[in-house]
């Protein structure tokens, strides 16, 4: 992938005022995107596929790529929109630039007002396509219609959200009533704090590792390729640590040990202590496409968590 981890320095860039050379062009093909009336979204997804990365060597999102658009010195310029002395080269030239802003005040204009938010239980790579296995992201067919699960792959796999949420909920709760339910979470739960220190300290590690794969390389004991190799290997195992990370920090600190009634504390419970119960009790739910039936029971397969022996 196109990346090279290096704090501080703005997409599209080798340095100040000299464009990086593969970078340069993807950001102004997706600008192109843009101004041919793809969403931002589109045009995110459309840099990943063509293996670009943040200079942090992480994915880009819809937000990310906003804000480097949305920097003047994408176009060499100032915050007053006045050109940088010595800036040499410029990756979107200023008339395109402005153009760029005026395109992203219009389309705000047109959004209106934004509809209500919904907060999705099992986004995150906890609901999976049963035809496809590629985790399912919150959407919905139209601005009025209810809030559903949409494959993020194939795109083939929909289904309401409130029914599956409801559907997952209701077997997480009948199975903490089972016998030894809450001693088994609490060795779900320890499992997951010591991965978190495992993972902690290996991405704490990130820069050792990268600064010893750049030293064997300036000491001419790697080739250029098997540089490049490593390299991209290293930014792709730090991205899935951190992005795991944050997976598992969501199931931590459950505030259910000296609750009785778990229906009634269901009922009531905040959004993060919810998703925190079900991401600890379920390991993947798996959504199959419709084949006569709506029904969740006819097309959902819950993955149960197991502590580790």
């Amino acid at each position: 992938m196109i990346g090279v981890i290096c704090v501080g320095r703005l997409s599209g860039y080798v340095r100040a005022g000299v464009v990086h050379p593969e970078e340069a062009p993807l950001l102004r093909e997706a600008v192109t995107l843009l101004f041919g009336g793809a969403p931002e979204a589109e045009a995110t997804r459309w840099l990943t596929s063509k293996g670009m990365l943040t200079p942090r060597g992480n994915e880009f999102r819809r937000e990310v790529l906003h804000r480097l658009l949305i920097n003047p010195r994408l176009a060499g310029l100032d915050e007053n929109g006045e050109p940088i002395e010595g800036w040499r080269e410029r990756v979107l030239e200023p008339d395109v630039f402005r153009r760029l802003q005026e395109l992203f005040t219009e389309r705000s204009e047109k959004r209106g007002q934004p509809r209500d938010a919904y907060e999705y239980l099992l986004t995150g790579g906890c609901a999976l396509c049963g035809e496809c296995t590629v985790g399912m992201i919150g959407s919905r067919v139209h601005a009025e219609a209810p809030p559903s699960y949409k494959c993020d792959g194939c795109g083939k796999t929909r289904i309401n959200a409130e029914k599956l949420e409801d559907f997952v909920a209701e077997h997480v709760l009948a199975e903490l009533l089972k016998p030894g339910a809450r001693e088994r979470l609490e060795k779900l739960e320890c499992d997951i704090e010591a991965e978190i220190v495992r993972l902690k300290d290996h991405i704490a590690g990130a820069d050792e590792r990268f600064a010893g794969i750049g030293d064997l390389y300036g000491r001419g004991l790697m080739v250029k390729a098997a540089f490049v190799a490593a390299q991209k290997a290293s930014q792709d195992d730090l991205r899935t640590s951190k992005q795991r990370l944050k997976y598992l920090e969501q199931m931590t600190d459950l505030p259910i040990g000296d609750v009785h009634d778990l229906v009634a504390w269901w009922r009531t419970a905040p959004y993060t202590s919810k998703r925190g119960l079900v991401l600890l009790e379920v390991e993947h739910v798996r959504v199959g496409r419709v084949e006569g039936s709506q029904a969740p029971e006819k097309r959902v397969l819950i993955d149960w968590r197991q502590p580790a022996s």
